[in-house]
């Protein structure tokens, strides 16, 4: 548990050890956003709450890999809710489309896929 909070300053432990109610780590590049976020993950699931309860998102498919392979370092548990705003929201379209009569089947297009259907 002490190694949750090695080597973190006094505003990143606070951000870990804080437990209740949701949380936003905003910093500049480089400065252990990542570090903390995970962290506060992995106490919290040593807290007994469940790991689909929390929520852990970022921008990019890279970041989103990177924490949930450290939440599972560091906790031992998969959090599949550690995931991209993007991810996040598509997994919400899935899991209510079917209330909607729409198929969770579909495909979420960038910019050049639309061209290429338009075209």
């Amino acid at each position: 548990m002490d190694d949750l909070f090695a080597g973190l300053n006094p505003e990143q432990r606070f951000a870990v050890e804080t437990i209740d109610g949701p949380l936003s780590v905003v910093a500049s590049a480089g400065s252990g956003k990542t570090r903390v976020i995970t962290r506060r993950i992995a106490h919290l699931i040593s807290r007994d709450v469940p790991p689909d309860a929390i929520l852990g998102v970022t921008f990019t498919n890279k970041a989103a890999r990177e924490m949930r392979e450290r939440v599972a370092h560091l906790s031992g548990y998969v959090c599949k809710t550690v995931c991209t705003f993007h991810g996040f929201c598509a997994q919400l379209l899935r899991a209510d489309f079917g209330a909607l009569g729409r198929s969770p089947d579909f495909t979420i297009y960038d910019d050049g896929d639309q061209r290429a259907v338009m075209k």
